[in-house]
């Protein structure tokens, strides 16, 4: 079975600002060769992060909770990547981070746009107005089926 997405989840650190011997961790997900990246709010000595396995070096006590902490998130990153792909969600970059912060919103697809816009707009302009709406419902639906082959568009993450 061919896979539609390429994912990938590593951390990489950034120097502090106000203290270039402390580093800030970040995770960047890539998804077909497109990034997001989010602050995990942690930060570590220079000196005890290993770039290469992307982890704490060392056995300390803080570092092994922090390590834990890593392996958790990139857990959830997954977990994340994987109900999207179970939802039939078009997997991007941002679908996968808000799904993480659990800032994901249901989208709607264009014919429930169309067909919300004219159930609230039902009183409000005059009925000349609403049959033009209605006629642009029907437009819209007959150049879906015959240009794209679909029965509806889903608007797709940036």
């Amino acid at each position: 079975m061919r896979t539609e997405s390429t994912l990938s989840v590593i951390f990489f650190t950034r120097k502090k600002r106000n203290d270039p011997e402390q580093l800030d961790i970040y995770i960047r997900i890539t998804v077909n060769q497109k990034r997001a990246e989010i602050s995990l709010k942690r930060d570590i000595p220079a000196t005890e992060w290993d770039s290469t396995k992307g982890r704490g070096r060392g056995t300390a006590p803080n570092i092994q909770r922090l390590n834990g902490y890593l392996e958790q998130v990139y857990g959830e990153i997954f977990n994340s990547y994987k109900q999207l792909h179970l939802e039939r969600k078009i997997i991007t970059t941002k679908a996968i981070k808000l799904r993480y912060l659990g800032e994901d919103e249901q989208r709607k697809t264009l014919m429930e746009l169309v067909e919300y816009h004219n159930v609230t707009m039902h009183t409000t302009p005059r009925p000349g107005t609403m049959k033009n709406y209605y006629s642009t419902k029907k437009y819209i639906t007959k150049f879906i089926k015959e240009k794209k082959k679909v029965n509806d568009i889903c608007r797709s993450y940036s």
